[in-house]
């Protein structure tokens, strides 16, 4: 139920049940018109509808077709009444759901316009038949079947038709229909109008409780064409179609009465398998079937014959002759002779391969649910920038968003505001060329806080080579970026130490020596000789010391070229 505006349209107000029926919420109902929930070219008609409405201030009655928020059709019943509503005119609204009656009235007079077809215009020749085997009712295809009009059939008495030797036989037949609701009487002679005698097929059914009826119905067909290769025939038939049911890998026809299964080439091209003449019996199928699947298989299968459900499937597992073991997946048809199963057909479909892919599948999605690397992917953004359709649970804790924002979002939410970066210049000429790349960012989580994240993109393509998604693959590197700059200041003070080493401690080493150098040309005692040697030895000896200690504080700084390597496999902590 609504209140809607006359001048507007629009919905002034809802009650839960057109909420709940129709999928809007309220706040939605409220910001839209009458016509937002009618097919469009209905809106003019609806316009002119209102406002002659509103001019008569009647009642109002009818029906419409009204559109869902899924998309979805229906037929609805209006009732609606003019009312003052807050100083607006406006009509209050009951609208009752008739789209299942209004297609089950459709189904109705389909079904009757079906029944009038068969009975005035099919091929079968259907009759009543009161308790003492007169006609009460013959359809008018008696004379295109027999060429003797309706008219002339009724009120006869059966037997003015039937061959003189069929009638103790259809008599003894006809005595079941006391125990039983319907019978098939076996084919009997009926004679034309021009006297020959035509193979008819009759299925007779007592509804003689019935008012409308009050008799047996019996619907024949003309089958003196095909009566002398009729079991053949109708076999063939009968599997065909039952076969067209199934699937086409392995097919096989299992005969209740004999017990046998009769298989096609299937059985040996695809299980391996060499049965004389392609037959087996049942018990043959069942110790076939996997040990962990042979009780629930044979169950069903069983019970489904018991039950007379006409269709069985199901999936096992099945040894093979090569000693393989393959998953299957069986359909069969059954088909029932006065209500009894007589026969069952039914294909065999080898699934081992599409299980495998499940399987791998099942470990692939496990891998990407559980890797501690951010996973994403997005569609292909063949039109707008590529957007997220999936991130796993180490992007949504890495980035702080909920899977819920992120869905449906552009891929490059991550940058922020910081999007003149190279790495995303190199990501968008990688998606506009269709190729792979990997690049280093600065990304920001939800909060703004920035992140060092390494991504690779890959695109995944179709049967065609055409772009469908791309994947990223997002490793955070900021520990590894922070260990970086802490080797570079590393490097910073090993440089600073060694120049210090090598021009602060050196050059007065230098001024010693050469000082001693000039003394010892001069004249001097040999006391002072000999202090001299001393001096020079252990300025020559502190000499190598620093020169050695300046050789390997530079060894110990990384050049930039091999920081990329140290970041890889960091050991130490270099503060």
């Amino acid at each position: 139920m609504w209140l809607f505006d006359v001048e507007t349209l629009r919905f002034l107000d809802v009650n839960h049940a057109a909420t709940a029926h129709y999928g809007y919420s309220r706040d939605e109902f409220l910001s839209m018109t009458i016509n937002d929930i009618r097919p469009a070219e209905d809106g003019p008609a609806i316009a002119k509808l209102v406002r002659k409405n509103a001019e008569t201030a009647r009642f109002y009655r009818n029906s419409f077709s009204h559109l869902k928020k899924d998309g979805s059709l229906i037929r609805v019943s209006i009732e609606s009444n003019l009312i003052d509503f807050n100083g607006k005119k406006a009509r209050i609204v009951l609208a009752t759901d008739i789209t299942k009656r209004v297609e089950t009235e459709h189904e109705l007079e389909l079904s009757e316009q079906r029944f009038r077809a068969l009975v005035q215009e099919g091929s079968d020749l259907i009759v009543i038949l009161d308790d003492r085997l007169h006609y009460t009712y013959v359809s008018p295809t008696s004379e295109r079947i027999l060429g003797i009009p309706a008219s002339e059939i009724a009120g006869r008495h059966v037997f003015d038709f039937i061959h003189e030797d069929d009638r103790l036989r259809l008599l003894a037949e006809a005595d079941r229909l006391k125990q039983v609701q319907q019978i098939k009487f076996s084919p009997f002679r009926f004679k034309n109008s021009k006297g020959e005698w035509r193979w008819l097929e009759t299925r007779a059914t007592n509804l003689s409780s019935k008012q409308a009826v009050g008799g047996i119905v019996c619907n024949s067909k003309d089958i003196t064409d095909s009566i002398a290769s009729q079991k053949a025939l109708l076999e063939n038939i009968e599997r065909f179609n039952i076969v067209s049911k199934a699937t086409s890998d392995i097919i096989w026809d299992y005969n209740l009465k004999t017990g046998k299964i009769l298989w096609n080439k299937g059985v040996k091209g695809i299980l391996a398998h060499s049965p004389e003449d392609y037959i087996t019996t049942l018990t043959w199928w069942e110790e076939h079937i996997h040990e962990d699947d042979r009780d629930r298989v044979i169950a069903r299968f069983r019970e489904h014959l018991d039950k007379r459900i006409l269709r069985w499937q199901d999936e096992y597992r099945f040894y093979c002759g090569d000693g393989k073991v393959r998953h299957i997946f069986d359909r069969g048809f059954i088909s029932l002779d006065n209500g009894v199963p007589v026969r069952m057909i039914g294909a065999m479909q080898d699934i081992t391969r599409r299980k495998e892919e499940e399987h791998w599948s099942r470990l692939l999605e496990t891998v990407v649910i559980n890797t501690t690397d951010g996973v994403m992917i997005t569609d292909a953004g063949l039109d707008d920038p590529p957007r997220i359709i999936y991130v796993n649970d180490a992007l949504v804790q890495m980035s702080g968003y909920t899977r819920e924002e992120l869905i449906g979002s552009p891929a490059d939410i991550f940058h922020g505001q910081n999007t003149g970066q190279k790495g995303v210049q190199e990501i968008n000429d990688a998606v506009r060329e269709k190729r792979a790349c990997n690049v280093e960012l600065l990304n920001y989580t939800r909060a703004g806080v920035p992140f060092h994240v390494s991504i690779t993109i890959s695109p995944v393509t179709n049967a065609n080579g055409a772009v469908t998604h791309w994947t990223s693959i997002q490793r955070d590197i900021s520990e590894q970026i922070r260990y970086l700059n802490a080797v570079k200041a590393q490097n910073e003070k090993l440089r600073e130490i060694a120049w210090l080493q090598s021009h602060g401690v050196r050059a007065p080493l230098v001024r010693i020596m050469a000082l001693v150098d000039l003394l010892g040309h001069e004249e001097v005692t040999p006391e002072m000789e000999s202090l001299l040697k001393y001096l020079s030895d252990s300025a020559k000896e502190l000499d190598h010391i620093v020169t050695s200690v300046t050789r390997h504080t530079s060894s110990e700084w990384l050049s930039d070229e091999d920081l990329p390597d140290a970041l890889a496999s960091p050991s130490d902590d270099p503060a």
